[in-house]
């Protein structure tokens, strides 16, 4: 199909951060949409208000009028909207391949995979090209404090977008850069096994844009990223904070107050000097990979050096919220897997001032991902100095082997488990004290505790 085929599209799981956004685009297209979610949301509550109708229960008269139907990978086979759908005999199309559709009209068009840093690296795109005056198309997940939304649908002709690898969603997908940030063992419901995601990452990365450029931008710091680029056709780059022989590397780096400031070789010559406006080792690389990008789409570093000093942070990525009432600072983070669990930790002792402690309070998403690496994540957990585990967020799933979060204490014996937000607001309110970092941490919705905590 094409994109200008489309005239009345129906969204399954439209309260999504990707699929909402990608509704309001369509809508702004002059398209007719709507959509079912199973529950109300910020996000459904933003649709609604722009006019786009959503459905909370299931009904075969849903879809009447439309001809296309949108899904997301989290829809199950036997889900009734989508064997609606099919019984309908409508056009069907998964959120990545209508994400394609979009995205393959610009001329370039940079699609951010890796296990963790999507978000904080489109968003440092989206103010790189802001400075450069770009005007480009951005789809995120997670709001971008300078769009206030997840998503623009600019009139330039670039666009840079998350490229997901749950269920080979990014496969779907033809961007004229496929960068990655890193390659980690996760989605194990889907995956299995490190090899099956080392080789879903290979054939992202050598799949043809269609689109004359084909360009793989990799992280050379991260084994499992070289060895899925190892032997693709696809003209490849690479980028480093450590590795000087990278095409793209960082040097001269220098602490100044918690952040990290550098030089960006490109190619050999000095490209630019950067100081991100983000703490953290992981957010060098980041920062490093977008400036990196940004070259290959023959950005000035000029505009890289105002882009990422104007950047601070993307939603639920170590957010800052307020004080509690005892002067402990409250962040709020995403982080879901041991990596970027360790990576959030490692920059809250950063920054935290002497004597101070960290609390983490962790709440794990999917009852398959707690189990399978419930090891590594007490090895990263016990970067901060009080675990306080909540119950576990299931997502899509169901707990057939009844693990719970306390289970945690097997490797870290020190954590404590309340069975509620409130329990967990309290025990933090009267151990918290003047300085300490508190940090909500998963992607679920852990960020409920942090309003309970902040004093008025």
């Amino acid at each position: 199909m094409e994109l200008k085929q489309l005239k009345n599209v129906y969204f399954i799981g439209i309260g999504g951060i990707s699929m909402s956004s990608l509704a309001l685009i369509l809508k702004e297209r002059g398209i007719n949409v709507a959509g079912y979610d199973f529950k109300h949301s910020e996000n459904t509550d933003l649709l609604e208000k722009n006019s786009v109708k959503v459905y909370y229960s299931f009904s075969p008269e849903n879809q009447n009028g439309f001809d296309t139907v949108v899904y997301t990978a989290a829809i199950s086979e036997n889900d009734p909207e989508l064997v609606q759908a099919k019984k309908n005999g409508s056009a069907i199309l998964s959120r990545a391949e209508l994400l394609g559709m979009i995205t393959s009209h610009y001329t370039h068009s940079v699609g951010v995979a890796g296990t963790h840093g999507k978000s904080t690296t489109t968003g440092m795109l989206c103010h790189i090209f802001d400075a450069a005056d770009a005007d480009a198309t951005i789809l995120a997940g997670a709001v971008i404090p300078m769009l206030d939304s997840t998503y623009r649908a600019g009139k330039g002709d670039v666009a840079v977008f998350e490229a997901c690898e749950y269920k080979n969603s990014y496969h779907s997908m033809r961007p004229t850069i496929r960068l990655v940030l890193n390659c980690e063992f996760d989605h194990v419901d889907f995956f299995g096994n490190m090899e099956n995601v080392i080789s879903s990452f290979r054939k992202y990365m050598d799949t043809d844009s269609g689109q004359g450029e084909n360009i793989a931008l990799v992280n050379a710091d991260c084994p499992a990223s070289l060895k899925a680029c190892d032997g693709i056709e696809t003209k490849t780059y690479t980028f480093s904070v450590k590795n000087t022989e990278a095409d793209f590397y960082a040097e001269n780096i220098c602490d100044e107050d918690g952040y990290d400031k550098f030089d960006v070789y490109a190619l050999g010559k000095k490209y630019c000097t950067v100081k991100p406006g983000v703490p953290g080792t992981h957010n060098m690389s980041n920062a490093l990979a977008a400036a990196a990008a940004a070259y290959l789409c023959g950005v000035s570093g000029e505009a890289v050096e105002k882009g990422l000093s104007s950047f601070h942070g993307v939603k639920r990525r170590f957010e800052k919220l307020g004080n509690t009432k005892g002067g402990a600072v409250v962040i709020d983070d995403y982080a879901h897997h041991p990596d970027e669990i360790a990576a959030t930790l490692k920059t809250a002792k950063r920054i935290c001032v002497p004597g101070a402690k960290v609390f983490c309070i962790f709440q794990p998403h999917t009852y398959s991902r707690f189990s399978a690496l419930m090891p590594d994540f007490a090895k990263s957990l016990s970067l901060a100095d009080r675990v306080v585990m909540a119950d576990i967020y299931a997502a899509r799933e169901v707990n057939t082997s009844g693990i719970c979060s306390s289970d945690i204490k097997k490797y870290l014996p020190d954590a404590v488990y309340f069975d509620s937000f409130e329990k967990i607001a309290d025990y933090v309110k009267t151990t918290a004290r003047t300085s300490d970092i508190v940090i909500t941490m998963g992607a679920g919705d852990v960020y409920k505790i942090a309003p309970m905590l902040i004093a008025e």
